[in-house]
């Protein structure tokens, strides 16, 4: 009977009670070829039997003249040990002739022999066509040749045999297995991969023990039935085939595998049954046909931490969605490089609050090589991303939510279209930031570090204070579009709950900020802020739907200073039908990143008057107004808008102007008269006149040239 224990075991000496010389045992080795050049270095250092022996005898010489003393002979016991050396000398020659006359037949015996006490056997790069006839034996007792030893000394003995648990014959050129490898079920490990190998005997598939197959680069046109019986089965390597079509609907029967390897065959499509494989932890379709991927059929897949697409013909990588999200709460990385990809879903209808795909965990995102305009809100739903390949595209602006990823460190924005780099680039913490081969108006000049880089981007930032800024959420499954609020136990710690408008921090309440940012609102009726416990100084509506103020905040007409309404739905410049409602305290108005076309002028009512500062950045506005109705307006933010012209009154008694990341043709010689600006922002613009030179000096340098160009 066998040992079933696995473990090496180190090799015993020979039985020193023979009295037949025997030749030294061979060095470990899993390979003839090695074992084959051991055995010559051996040989080459001793005598034959044949030569005389190169000695002198030290015995004196019959004819010498000279007495000498004469020594005793040898006794018998040292000739006998010196006849017995000669004789072990020409058997190892012997031995090396029979190895290279049968093809080192007698090496696979000593590994076999290895094999019985270790449990693995490694019989790759042998160019075999098949598995050995004294493998299949190696488990064979001769009940005519059994032999007891006493001593200990043998290695070989049946009852010191380990059953095989890792079988190796990767590298040869094997074309079927026998139906006899049922004879080794305790195997948990095999390795046949790159052989000639196109189908499997049914008994294989009554390997219960085995957990790991490599079947990759063979010639496999389909999955071998019987290894949907492996039950134990928990990786399967199968690239490098002939797979083909549709991928065969059995591999769904392979229910508890967690790697999946079927990459580099000419598969064109996946089966439904996929979604069987919810403990798979990698899996991985590059180099495929593949034209889609069933998003559902993923769906389910809550463990996958890897997803490899790459060099397929994908146009859109989740499919058939219906409406639906797919979520994958473990996946790390994404690879879906150089295919055709144009989105990565088909829907028309996903926002930042209702998004398609959640990617919480995602690490790294790799979508270089493809035709990808816009990632839609999924940067949204992957707050931890490290690693953002995008080159190679067609993206024409920054994705949306990308300045919010506060983990990222790698970023590749190389050869898209990009005409701008958003100065908002320079808070994030990169390593490395490629944006090579844009057509950017405002790139930097010369070569320069990712750190020099972010600095330059960083410094053109104004009085926004972006360092804060957070990525929007997504809603809570159970808060309902266009309500207010979340649900929160009132019992959470440092909570207050104030009614419709959900929980609100204590520090909001002293602080007297009103935060409903990222919640999915289109308005706020008076009934839910008459709920509120105290009167908001600060309003933050961010990252909603909102095309108007909500006339509710009247009530706060007095006490209101600063309304954040970034990121939302406006087409228009927020102004109200009752010209009695005007909010006389508010200072700073937040409008970045709507849809504004334009901006009221000095004669036009507006609901601001002592407004101070005016954020429009990343809207389309194309022309501004000769003068602005706020009169104590001293920061004026209007980058990244389509403005191609500006006039000096424009900007009389303000202080910071950024303009930058336009297509301004001209600037005022008359705008170096305004003495009160501080700092002034024209990076980005088409005029050529000042030079980029002295527009990287500074305003200072900008704004004396241009007084002196004023005509005297």
């Amino acid at each position: 009977m066998r040992k079933t224990s696995s473990g090496p075991r180190g090799s015993s000496k020979n039985d020193n009670s023979t009295t037949k010389p025997t030749t030294p045992k061979p060095k470990r080795s899993p390979q003839l070829e090695n074992h084959s050049s051991l055995s010559g270095s051996t040989s080459s250092n001793t005598l034959s039997p044949k030569k005389p022996s190169s000695r002198t005898s030290r015995s004196p010489s019959p004819s010498s003249t000279t007495p000498r003393s004469v020594r005793p002979a040898a006794s018998s016991s040292v000739r006998d040990a010196i006849a017995q050396a000669k004789l072990r000398k020409a058997n190892n020659k012997a031995v090396q002739q029979e190895e290279q006359s049968d093809g080192g037949s007698r090496s696979l015996n000593v590994i076999i022999k290895q094999a019985k006490s270790s449990g693995r056997l490694n019989i790759s790069h042998r160019s075999l066509k098949e598995i050995p006839e004294e493998v299949w034996k190696m488990y064979e007792v001769d009940t005519k040749n059994i032999t007891i030893d006493f001593t200990g000394g043998s290695s070989d003995v049946w009852y010191e045999q380990i059953d095989l648990i890792r079988l190796v014959a990767a590298d040869n050129v094997i074309e079927k297995i026998d139906k006899r490898i049922i004879e080794f079920s305790a195997l948990a490990f095999i390795d046949l991969h790159n052989n000639q190998l196109s189908t499997l005997p049914d008994e294989f598939g009554q390997l219960q023990n085995l957990g790991i197959l490599n079947l990759s680069n063979n010639k496999f046109s389909k999955l071998p039935n019987c290894l949907t019986y492996l039950q134990s089965l928990v990786e399967l390597q199968i690239a490098s085939n002939n797979l083909s079509d549709v991928l065969d609907s059995a591999f769904g029967n392979l229910s508890k595998l967690e790697i999946l390897d079927i990459s580099q065959n000419k598969i064109t499509g996946l089966p439904i049954e996929i979604s069987n494989l919810k403990n798979l932890r990698k899996l991985n379709l590059s180099k495929n046909q593949l034209k889609e991927i069933p998003g559902l059929a993923l769906s389910g897949m809550t463990y996958l931490e890897e997803l490899e697409v790459s060099e397929n013909q994908l146009e859109i990588v989740f499919k058939d969605l219906d409406g639906q999200t797919v979520i994958l709460p473990s996946l790390t990385r994404l690879n879906a490089r150089q295919n055709k990809i144009k989105a990565l879903d088909e829907s028309q209808d996903a926002s930042i609050f209702h998004p398609t795909i959640k990617l919480p965990k995602l690490k790294e995102l790799l979508v270089s090589l493809n035709r990808i305009e816009s990632f839609g809100p999924l940067l949204h739903t992957t707050p931890n991303l490290e690693i953002l390949d995008m080159g190679d595209n067609k993206f024409t602006e920054i994705p949306e939510g990308l300045i919010a990823l506060k983990n990222i460190k790698r970023l590749d924005l190389s050869n898209n279209a990009l005409k701008y780099l958003p100065a908002e680039l320079g808070l994030l913490n990169l390593d490395v930031l490629a944006w090579e081969g844009n057509p950017l108006k405002n790139a930097p000049k010369g070569p320069k570090s990712t750190a020099a880089l972010l600095k330059t981007l960083k410094d053109r930032l104004t009085t926004v204070d972006l360092n804060n800024m957070e990525g929007p959420t997504i809603p809570e499954s159970g808060q309902h579009p266009g309500r207010v609020g979340s649900r929160r136990s009132p019992s959470d710690s440092g909570l207050k709950t104030s009614g419709a408008l959900g929980t609100i921090t204590q520090q909001g309440v002293a602080s007297k900020s009103l935060d409903l940012s990222k919640k999915n609102l289109s308005d706020i009726t008076q009934e839910d802020l008459e709920e509120l416990t105290f009167k908001p100084t600060t309003v933050l509506l961010s990252f909603n739907t909102f095309q108007t103020i909500p006339l509710g905040f009247k009530m706060y007409l007095n006490t209101i200073t600063t309304f954040h309404l970034d990121h939302n739905k406006f087409t228009s410049f927020p102004s109200f039908d009752d010209p009695s409602i005007v909010f006389p305290n508010l200072n700073t108005l937040d409008l970045s990143a709507n849809q504004l076309n334009s901006l009221p002028g000095e004669s036009d009512h507006t609901a601001f008057p002592n407004l101070q500062i005016l954020n429009v950045n990343n809207n389309r506005i194309a022309e501004l107004p000769a003068k602005l109705p706020f009169p104590k307006l001293i920061t004026f933010l209007a980058t990244s808008n389509s403005l191609t012209s500006i006039t000096t009154s424009t900007f009389e008694n303000m202080e910071v102007v950024d303009v930058s990341n336009n297509n301004i043709g001209h600037l005022p010689p008359t705008l170096g008269n305004i003495r009160s600006i501080k700092t002034l922002l024209v990076e980005g613009n088409s005029f050529r006149v000042p030079r980029y030179t002295i527009v990287q000096q500074g305003t200072a340098a900008i704004m004396e040239y241009l007084r002196g160009r004023i005509p005297k």
